[in-house]
């Protein structure tokens, strides 16, 4: 998984995996398809008529209502119980989208991303804002397929900027430390987002949108609390990060120090015993990794033929495709559900979002996540 790129991928999620599930979705729902623009006040205006445009099927504003629910939740004070709470007014009002879709199991771009080319980056600084524009080597020749604007910065300056704003307005800060840069990234033909590691320091968590991808709607939210699992999953201090190996083409020397980890080895070095990942992939992959391992990924039948064997394990197709997307994912269910949701499931994708509840950390983040979405959808009038 080497990458003629700034920064080495670690987890991605396929924007188009989902697009065609969400669209027939987002008519129905209320309140999507908002324009943020986020650093002037008169601005709430601005994206509040993009609301009444493109809702016209449910004119009515909800906000009242979803804060004075809201009023409630923070008044209880019990961490699990709080985050349902907000779970169940956040599903109630905003778009609530999750993935179960099950139609696609060929995915070449987890290998292929050689064409790949970094446009641009910015790099969060020491008060978590975003600084200056960083411009590649390919920025000059870049063509933006998307905008008639002359500046190759603008689009993507504005989309990362926008995302940004919403990213770190849901997830603490605490739990993303390593997260040092956010790339804006010629993907090609692929619609994709993507968490990563700068090749210059694998200490660096790095965050990529894909040049296609278009301004904040809300139901991204989905993939933007799956992305943040990677980083949460995959974080300097749940990974030990193998430079010499890592950097290295020599493949015998990746065979050798995948054979010496305990677990999964997911190409940037061997996971702590007591991480999430390794206890993770001892619960739920070490009973099929031999299956898993005899995948040939360049058929589309070979992982169908396995994913469907295993259904029980997923609650889609993408989530199967490695240990590594399976946790981000169980982890973005883990936020969404109410946490009744799981009682007396037997399928085993439910004891999934159960391993998480046993980090009492996790219950909180789950909670502080939860919050801070009505938080910001109240701050800002809009929901987010």
């Amino acid at each position: 998984m080497k990458k003629k790129i700034p920064f080495i991928l670690i987890g991605c999620m396929l924007l188009g995996l989902f697009l065609f599930s969400v669209n027939s979705k987002e008519t129905k729902e209320t309140n999507v398809g908002k324009d943020n623009e986020f650093t002037q006040k008169e601005e709430t205006e601005d994206k509040q008529d993009v609301v009444r445009e493109e809702n016209e099927i449910d004119p009515f504003n909800k906000l009242p209502e979803y804060e004075e629910e809201g009023i409630q939740c923070k008044s209880i004070e019990e961490t699990l119980e709080r985050g349902d709470c907000f779970q169940e007014i956040n599903s109630k009002y905003l778009v609530w989208f999750m993935d179960t879709a099950k139609q696609e199991f060929f995915f070449p771009f987890q290998r292929e991303q050689d064409h790949w080319k970094d446009v641009l980056y910015l790099t969060v600084n020491a008060k978590d804002e975003l600084g200056d524009v960083n411009e590649t080597e390919y920025y000059d020749s870049y063509v933006d397929p998307h905008t008639n604007s002359e500046s190759n910065s603008e689009r993507g300056m504005k989309i990362l900027n926008d995302y940004w704003y919403i990213f770190s307005g849901f997830f603490p800060q605490e739990y993303r430390k390593d997260l040092k840069h956010v790339y804006w990234t010629d993907t090609g033909e692929d619609f994709v987002y993507a968490v990563g590691r700068d090749e210059k320091n694998l200490q660096d968590t790095v965050l990529m949108l894909s040049h296609h991808i278009g301004e904040y709607r809300p139901s991204v939210k989905y993939t933007l609390i799956h992305e943040f699992g990677h980083v949460l999953t995959l974080s300097e201090d749940q990974v030990r990060v193998d430079e010499e190996v890592f950097l290295s083409e020599d493949e015998e020397a990746f065979e050798a120090a995948e054979a010496n980890c305990s677990t999964y080895y997911p190409y940037i070095g061997c996971p702590n015993e007591d991480s999430y990942l390794s206890q993770y992939y001892k619960a739920f992959w070490m009973d099929i990794e031999d299956d898993f391992n005899q995948i040939d990924w360049e058929t589309e039948e070979d992982y169908k033929a396995f994913f469907y064997e295993n259904e029980e394990r997923f609650f889609n197709s993408y989530q199967g495709s490695n240990p590594v997307e399976d946790i981000a994912d169980a982890f973005t269910f883990f936020v969404m559900t109410h946490s009744n949701e799981i009682e007396g499931k037997a399928d085993l994708k439910y004891s999934k979002l159960e391993f998480f509840y046993q980090y009492e950390e996790l219950v909180e983040l789950r909670t502080m996540i939860l919050e801070n979405m009505y938080d910001l959808s109240v701050e800002d009038g809009v929901l987010y």
